[in-house]
């Protein structure tokens, strides 16, 4: 049996406390560090850099539980982790950081228990997304404009960008322009990538992290500067792409 490492991050000791008894009752997980504080969180992190997944509260003293996240995915990018707060205003936040869930207190058992399953389901996408990794390598998709043969790799692939009647294929290193349709070039695309937007299509194993723009949102990419939309109809499915 997998054995998942939860750290708890709350300035409340009942709350800590709570939750802790409720994950005694989960075999397959265990509290092996707490925090009281922002700054307490980035440390236990990383101490505990294997950490399955952090509970984190979001209003705490010295730096608030969001902000202390994002300091920790700066030396962790997969680390996982789920808010469980007292309020609502930050669930919008929360999500576009990448959050597994967002509880708002009181916790109740059965809720906890449902977002510490989607951290077993994200272990077991990890492997599915290592798996894809190892599919994509070496394989390329052929596009053509008017006077050139592309042959690019699939793995260095981060989106597809349909402007007027081109599309540019984004990876790190180079920008290929074709004026194939973004359903042509989807058809030679593997499971990896999906459909963000009538204008997108996005690698999901190649997103670093998602901001709001508006009411869509844009998604970024590792070692790029630029950025792919997601439509506000598509983003929970690509959450749920990309913690499943």
């Amino acid at each position: 049996m997998e054995n998942y490492k939860v750290i708890i991050a709350d300035d409340n000791a009942d709350s800590k406390e709570i939750i802790a008894e409720f994950i005694e009752y989960l075999p397959d997980f265990t509290v092996v560090a707490v925090a009281s504080d922002g700054k307490e969180v980035i440390e236990q992190v990383m101490k505990h850099k294997d950490v399955d997944v952090v509970l984190v509260d979001i209003r705490m003293p010295k730096l608030n539980g969001v902000e202390a996240i994002k300091i920790c995915k700066e030396y962790v990018p997969d680390l996982k982790f789920i808010f469980i707060t007292g309020y609502n205003d930050y669930a919008v936040e929360a999500f576009t950081i990448s959050a597994l869930d967002y509880i708002v207190k009181p916790v109740e058992a059965e809720r906890l228990y449902k977002a510490l399953d989607k951290v077993r389901k994200s272990s077991k996408h990890t492997e599915g997304i290592s798996k894809r990794i190892v599919e994509d390598h070496n394989k390329r998709i052929i596009v053509r404009n008017k006077k050139l043969t592309f042959y690019i790799p699939i793995d260095e692939i981060l989106f597809v960008e349909k402007n007027g009647k081109e599309a540019f294929i984004h990876t790190v290193e180079k920008t290929y322009i074709t004026f194939e349709t973004l359903d042509s070039i989807e058809k030679k695309l593997t499971q990896s990538f999906f459909q963000s937007h009538r204008s997108y299509i996005i690698n999901l194993n190649k997103i670093s992290h998602i901001e709001t723009s508006g009411r869509t949102y844009l998604a970024y990419f590792l070692r790029y500067d630029k950025s792919a939309y997601i439509s506000k109809h598509k983003i929970s499915t690509v959450q749920q792409k990309l913690i499943i």
